[in-house]
């Protein structure tokens, strides 16, 4: 079987994806991810054939436009808005780069921002296709939208359901347009109507996959049958990877340290991000990763440790705990590492995982970037040095190491073209 994969974005968007796709390969499988060229290496390096697309993600996470909505947080319109201008930008050339890396494919896997067009391409090329979620964004009474700020008390389950339906047409219609014009002019294809592909799913009921585990978020009962949780999508990375000399020093010269790390997020200056970071820390020891922003790494004190990059999946278990983003990657990587989690989310659905990692007791209440100071950070750190916290934390690992996310998902996958 040949699997095409369409998705863009980030390098939390994309690692997940690329997990799929390495499963998909062991299992004999051959995959096509087309993606930024930046994750060519990444991509290639477990057995996947990559596909360049117009445009660049990095300069995209890190130009004015994106700083500003970084600042401003929550706001699931103008994240909408900033991300539909993307998709005016290159939303045709994607379309033709997606359907010629797809051709011969006997399955198309379709998500984040390439969902539309995915299913687009499904049906120009007359094959199965398949949802990926790396948010729970299927309405449901259980639990309010991922891409909202969390509520600050329960809300009845009619008023989540409402919710999720607002949130999807603010989305799909923020989309429309540049969608149905590729569909158009590149597939040759009717729009998609006004109301969105919605009701399409529910006749065809391609499977949707949210790759994140039970454990975490239980499978909400309403959700129809071909909504599938199969567990979280690990890369592995670690079991490969060298630390850099200086970094195996650092672990070995004393107690584990702290993680600090925010990923691709910017919009704040990275002297004072790390000057607000080490005034917390006092004499705590820690490795602050640099990411594509929000650190400074240079001019550190002994005690702290600067990085560029490293596999989550090497590096946080050897941590006390992690500070982080709160993006699902870096949330399912701490997670599965078995240490407290202190969630400080810029955007997204990141405040929505900083609740879960509170709710489930293996981390304290998550704080937005626009909120953090110096003592609320000491503050968080020392909630994290709790026996019960770190115990239920180590727990919550096992059980979700004990899963096999990647090989659920296959077999779902395997299914739909038998």
């Amino acid at each position: 079987m040949r699997v095409s994969i369409i998705t863009y974005g980030s390098l939390g968007d994309v690692r997940p994806l690329v997990a799929l796709g390495a499963g998909l390969v062991r299992a004999g499988h051959s995959v096509v991810l087309p993606a930024d060229r930046e994750f060519r290496p990444l991509i290639e390096r477990h057995g996947l054939e990559h596909r360049p697309l117009s445009g660049d993600v990095r300069a995209v996470t890190q130009g004015d436009a994106a700083d500003a909505l970084f600042r401003r947080g929550v706001n699931p319109v103008q994240l909408t808005r900033a991300l539909v201008r993307m998709a005016q930008d290159y939303g045709e050339a994607w379309t033709r780069e997606y359907l010629e890396a797809s051709r011969g494919c006997d399955l198309l896997v379709t998500a984040g921002l390439g969902f539309y067009t995915g299913i687009g391409i499904a049906e120009s090329l007359g094959v199965p296709w398949a949802g990926v979620g790396l948010q729970p964004m299927g309405p449901t009474r259980a639990f309010p939208p991922p891409l909202m700020k969390p509520p600050a008390m329960r809300l009845p389950g009619a008023v989540n359901i409402m919710l999720h339906v607002a949130l999807m047409q603010v989305i799909w219609q923020g989309f429309r347009p540049s969608i149905n014009r590729a569909r158009r002019s590149v597939l040759g294809l009717p729009p998609i109507p006004l109301i969105g592909p919605g009701p399409r799913m529910m006749r065809e009921t391609p499977p949707v996959l949210y790759a994140h585990s039970p454990q975490v978020l239980p499978r909400p009962a309403d959700w129809p049958e071909f909504c599938h949780v199969p567990g979280f999508w690990f890369l592995d990375e670690g079991m490969d990877w060298e630390p850099p000399a200086g970094l195996r020093r650092f672990l070995d010269d004393g107690p584990p340290p702290v993680y600090v790390g925010f990923g691709s997020m910017g919009g704040y200056d990275p002297a004072a991000t790390t000057a607000l970071v080490l005034e917390a820390l006092g004499d705590r020891r820690a490795v602050l990763s640099a990411g594509w922003g929000g650190l400074d790494a240079k001019a550190l004190p002994p005690t702290v440790h600067g990085l560029e990059s490293a596999p989550h999946d090497w590096l946080f278990p050897r941590m006390a705990a992690v500070v982080h983003h709160g993006g699902a990657g870096t949330t399912a990587a701490a997670l599965c590492a078995g240490v407290p989690g202190f969630v400080v989310p810029f955007l997204g659905d990141q405040p929505f995982w900083g609740a879960r990692v509170h709710a489930l007791g293996v981390g304290p209440a998550p704080l937005p970037r626009t909120e953090l100071t110096p003592s609320r950070l000491a503050a968080a750190l020392a909630l994290m040095d709790d026996p019960d916290m770190r115990a239920r934390a180590a727990d919550l690992g096992a059980r979700i190491r004990a899963e096999d996310g990647v090989g659920t998902a296959v077999n779902i996958l395997e299914q739909t073209v038998r």
